[in-house]
Formats: structure tokens, C-alpha cells, sequence
């Protein structure tokens, strides 16, 4: 096991050597959702009523958005992509951006979540992964598997990095590992992100936040309460908190 894994770190540093100068650049995510496997997993419901769910919402391929991630070796970028030519569902909310200073190890998110528009401005803190000894190819970048787990949300959640890329950021709200994240799993397939593109070199036209941010203003920690709140009221009422805060 230990000459396994000692092979899987030469190669990522020969790896990492040979493609250093990748520090900038823009990924195209597909942001997939399962809602019948989410909605399934409520645990106020009985085995008919989720065996029924799985039945009639099953969808293969899940519901798709295209997100896309700007990256610098002082800061990153996140918002919506292109849409696919043939959208999976109509529904969209109006902002979501997420913007990592990596210099200063802070952030600025703004977004739609829980019936309102937040703000929400914090240092980074990043979640405590564990690199494991598997590796995967990602549009030709060797990855490293890495685990955390959100103890809020209650999810599980897989990461792949490319170390070759060695810009501690990635779509969503990971980041905090040894390089770029090109994909994520959360709770064994309920939602998957994954790259889809990779232009190196600095972007055509750079995300922008919106000239005039309208919300309520909150830290991290105090979103964080209000989205613990949120999902504990909603599982009290037997409610689906997934449709009112991204998964």
C-alpha cells in the first residue's frame, strides 16, 4: 500500500512539474442534481413513498446547469455558464457568484438562497480533507481523491484535484486542497459537478458581480446559523430544504 502510494505522488509531481505554469485559466462545470435520489433520502418518509419517488422522478442524467470558474493564482471566480442548448428545467435563480480572495484568504458571496438575497463576506476557512490513494483522469489531468464531510447540510462529499494546477480553489464552495478541483461528488451521487472544459490563459471577458448588490448583509458564521436553522425548521415541518438552498 505504501509503494502504491508512493508511485501515485511521483507521478503527480512529475505531473505538477511539467504543467506549473497552469495558473490561470476558466473551467466549464455541469452542475448535475439528483432530486429523485435527494428527495428520496427524507427521513420522514415511508418506503412506499420513496420507492414511488425514485419510480416516477427517476432522470439518468440528472437535472444540469453549466457553471463556470475563473482562476488566478491570487483569487477565483464562480458563476453561471452558458445554458445548454436543451435545459433539463426552467428554473434558475437570479444570482449566485462566489468570489476567493486567495491572497488575503477571503471571500465574498453573493446569492440567491432561502426566499432572499445574501451577502456574505468572511475569511476562508477550509474544510478538513483527507487525501486518499486513488487517483483519476480528468480531460487529461491526473487527480487525487480527497473526503470531507458537511455536518451542516449532513452530506458526504468526494473531491478530485489536479495538482498540475496548483490553484487551491474549485466550483462551488470547495476549495482548500493542493490544487485545482475538477470534480465533486456529494452522498454517493447526489449531485455531481464535474469539468467539462479547460481554457488556459487569461479569460476573454472576466466575471463580474453586478454594479449594484441589493441583500442582507451577513459573516459566514452568521449565514451558516441561518442555513442550520433553515434546514432544521424545514425538517421539523416533514419540508424539503433542498429547493430553497443549493445542494
Amino acid at each position: 500500500m505504501k509503494l502504491k502510494l508512493l508511485n501515485i505522488l511521483a507521478l503527480i509531481l512529475i505531473t505538477t512539474g511539467l504543467r506549473a505554469q497552469n495558473i490561470v485559466g476558466e473551467v466549464e462545470y455541469r452542475y448535475r442534481i439528483f432530486y429523485d435520489k435527494i428527495y428520496s433520502s427524507m427521513p420522514h418518509l415511508t418506503q412506499q413513498e420513496k420507492d414511488r419517488i425514485l419510480l416516477t422522478w427517476n432522470n439518468p442524467e440528472g437535472y444540469s446547469t453549466r457553471m463556470k470558474l475563473q482562476f488566478w493564482p491570487e483569487k477565483s471566480l464562480y458563476t453561471f455558464g452558458a445554458p445548454y442548448e436543451v435545459q433539463s428545467y426552467s428554473y434558475q435563480v437570479e444570482d449566485y457568484f462566489i468570489e476567493n480572495n486567495l491572497n488575503d484568504q477571503t471571500y465574498l458571496k453573493y446569492m440567491d438562497q432561502m426566499g432572499k438575497t445574501f451577502i456574505v463576506t468572511d475569511s476562508l476557512n477550509a474544510p478538513k480533507w483527507r487525501v486518499m490513494n486513488e487517483i483519476r483522469d480528468i480531460l487529461g489531468h491526473m487527480c487525487m481523491k480527497a473526503v470531507t464531510e458537511d455536518k451542516i447540510r449532513g452530506q458526504k462529499i468526494t473531491a478530485w484535484f489536479a495538482s498540475d494546477i496548483p490553484v487551491p480553489t474549485g466550483p462551488e464552495e470547495q476549495f482548500g486542497l493542493p490544487g485545482l478541483i475538477l470534480a465533486y461528488d456529494v452522498n454517493d451521487g447526489m449531485l455531481i459537478v464535474e469539468a467539462e472544459k479547460i481554457t488556459f490563459g487569461e479569460p476573454e471577458e472576466i466575471i463580474s458581480l453586478p454594479k449594484k448588490m441589493k441583500g442582507r448583509e451577513v459573516s459566514g458564521a452568521k449565514y451558516q446559523e441561518l442555513i442550520q436553522e433553515f434546514i432544521q425548521t424545514s425538517t421539523d415541518s416533514k419540508r424539503a430544504w433542498m429547493w430553497e438552498i443549493r445542494y
